[in-house]
């Protein structure tokens, strides 16, 4: 026994120092407000962000979570294995409510070094130095179930029942009118491909989406991440600055290349290619006004790998009569629409703008409506300190953005049509295609947004 121990002890002190030099593994947890884009730690050899809590030794916390989104982060924390710690990028003014959210937290002010916490969280978890959190929810089942229904069993009936407290799969009649099992399930509202806030009612048979519903507690909040929202952070959006007072064209431009840059690497990683989405981040902080020469040359690559183009074509198809006149900006572009605010702005009607379209109206002709955009802002950029703006309206990077609402509830009311009947990873690959902003389904209600799987449009599959 004592031979065992000193050899566990030796391998111990072993490995723990191989450990400590690997990347720390990181769950990402968006909130609002953060000082540190979750990003700028995709571009770190040191961090390795996780899709999964299970993988996780570090929770990350972004900002603040609002409290629609608090139970839901309480439950992911509790899906992470020991050793486990938490890190939260806080701003310094909070409400008591969020301060007591993570109380074991390593907290990272706005001027500290997230990556040296990270790290040293770590550390300190694997030699022991740091406890591993303990739960923040009781040791209770989620769903009370013991000496429930006929049997004890915790409900009634097995198919389409609630045995021991969990939904099991029902019997419904498939496309081709046979009837087979239909499995409910809930995604969101931390699902990575997916926006921090959205929640979806999914009934899959197989792996076919046959209804999609919107959470009502989406809408029941207003704009669900809007509580934790400060000024500052809206300051950081020039978008939102325009809607109140003129912005310079070369900063709003640059502004739109760098979202839409973003976005094509998200779309990428959630396509597996995850070395690209690296590569394409990495052109975020060096975009220049009038030099587009890397992004024409991304576009070349982009055009030779077929995997990528192969996925999106024909996928998540919107017809122009769905999109036009809502102010849905690259996703009514990419169906061949010229529906671009900035043509009644006098700033962009003087440097000659006109608005890049495609006709194909699928997730391939999204991802190259904004590859192409990105090009153009960055020789519409040139325009530099020239003012645009100011008139309570303006063309962000999803459509056109107003003081109440955006383009995202509209896209919304379309999406439960539009994903019926897809394989779940197109509906996966059509809901990132939309580009998608929680925060501004405070104007949509739940009249205004179907939450039934009827299409808006409807299609053979």
């Amino acid at each position: 026994m004592v031979m065992r121990d000193a050899v566990a002890e030796g391998l111990r002190r072993l490995l723990i120092p191989l450990a400590c030099r690997a990347p720390v593994r990181v769950f990402a947890l968006a909130g609002v407000n953060s000082p540190t884009n979750i990003d700028d730690l995709r571009l770190r050899d040191d961090i390795c962000l996780v899709d999964s809590p299970r993988s996780a030794n570090v929770l990350w916390v972004a900002g603040l979570l609002p409290a629609p989104l608090q139970d839901s982060a309480r439950r992911v924390h509790a899906m992470m294995s020991h050793p486990r710690a938490t890190v939260w990028s806080r701003p310094s003014v909070m409400t008591a409510e969020h301060a007591t959210l993570f109380p074991h937290a390593t907290i990272v002010g706005p001027s500290e070094d997230l990556f040296e916490a990270l790290r040293t969280v770590q550390r300190a978890l694997l030699t022991k130095r740091h406890a591993s959190d303990e739960a923040l929810l009781p040791d209770e089942e989620p769903a009370p179930w013991r000496g429930v229904g006929p049997y004890g069993q915790g409900g009634t009936g097995m198919t389409g029942g609630v045995p021991y407290g969990r939904p099991m799969a029902e019997r419904a009649p498939d496309r081709d009118g046979l009837e087979l099992d239909q499995l409910p399930m809930r995604i969101g509202p931390f699902f990575p491909p997916f926006p921090s806030g959205l929640i979806l009612d999914v009934r899959l048979q197989g792996d076919v989406v046959q209804e999609v519903t919107i959470a009502e507690s989406l809408f029941a909040q207003g704009n669900v991440l809007s509580s934790g929202e400060s000024q500052g952070d809206l300051l950081r959006d020039p978008f939102r600055r325009a809607l109140t007072e003129p912005v310079p064209v070369g900063e709003l431009e640059l502004a739109r290349a760098r979202h839409h840059l973003r976005w094509l690497a998200h779309a990428l990683r959630v396509h597996g290619l995850e070395a690209l989405g690296r590569r394409v981040l990495m052109f975020v902080p060096a975009l220049e006004p009038g030099k587009a020469g890397d992004i024409l040359a991304l576009r070349r690559l982009l055009d030779r790998i077929r995997t990528f183009d192969w996925s999106t074509a024909g996928v998540g198809i919107l017809e122009r009569q769905q999109l036009s006149g809502r102010g849905l900006g690259p996703v009514a572009r990419a169906a061949g629409l010229s529906d671009d605010s900035r043509l009644v702005d006098p700033a962009y009607d003087k440097l000659g703008f006109e608005p890049l379209v495609h006709n194909d109206g699928d997730c391939r002709a999204r991802w190259r409506q904004r590859l192409g955009e990105v090009i153009q802002s960055l020789a519409l950029a040139r325009a530099g300190a020239q003012p645009a703006g100011g008139a309570g309206s303006v063309e962000s990077p999803r459509g056109v953005l107003r003081p109440e609402t955006g383009p995202t509830p509209a896209l919304l009311t379309l999406l439960p049509g539009l994903v019926r009947g897809m394989e779940w990873g197109d509906a996966v690959t059509t809901i990132v295609s939309l580009d998608l902003d929680v925060r501004e389904a405070r104007a949509a209600s739940p009249v205004e947004t179907p939450t039934s799987g009827k299409p808006a449009v409807e299609r053979d599959e």
